[in-house]
C-alpha cells in the first residue's frame, strides 16, 4: 500500500477537478477582457460621434458670425454627415434671437443624432454676436 501512495505522489500530475477549476478561472478572466474590449469600442464610437457633432456646431457658428446681421435667419438642416454634407445621421438647428439691444444676437446651434447603441444625443453651442460698425 505504501508503495502505491509513493508512486502517485512521485508522478506529480493534475486531477480532473484541478484542471476544471483552472479552466474556469481562465474563462472568467477572458470574459472580463472581452467585456472590457466591447466597452472600449463603444466609448470610442460615442466619443467620435460627439466630436463630429461638435465640429458641425462650430462650423455653423463660424458661418453665422461671417454673415451680415440683416441676413441672419433660423435654419434647420437634416441628415448631415460629419462634413456638413447630405446623407448623414446629424440634424443641425440654428436659432437666432435678439439679445442686449438692436446690435446683438444670441445664436444657438444644436446638433442632434441617434446613438448607434440607443438613445438620442444632443450638443448645443451658444454665443452672442455683435453687429460690426461699418462707416
Amino acid at each position: 500500500m505504501r508503495q502505491i501512495q509513493a508512486r502517485r505522489s512521485a508522478e506529480g500530475g493534475f486531477t480532473l477537478i484541478e484542471v476544471l477549476i483552472g479552466v474556469s478561472i481562465f474563462a472568467i478572466g477572458m470574459m472580463a477582457v472581452a467585456k472590457m474590449q466591447y466597452a472600449t469600442v463603444r466609448n470610442t464610437t460615442v466619443g467620435n460621434l460627439t466630436s463630429q457633432a461638435t465640429m458641425l456646431a462650430h462650423q455653423k457658428m463660424e458661418e453665422v458670425k461671417a454673415t451680415p446681421f440683416a441676413d441672419l435667419t433660423d435654419e434647420v438642416e437634416n441628415n448631415l454627415d460629419a462634413d456638413g454634407n447630405a446623407g448623414g445621421i446629424y440634424n443641425r438647428t440654428t436659432t437666432i434671437t435678439p439679445a442686449l439691444g438692436a446690435h446683438a444676437r444670441k445664436v444657438d446651434v444644436q446638433v442632434q443624432w441617434s446613438a448607434p447603441h440607443g438613445g438620442n444625443r444632443t450638443f448645443t453651442l451658444s454665443s452672442l454676436t455683435y453687429e460690426r460698425w461699418r462707416p
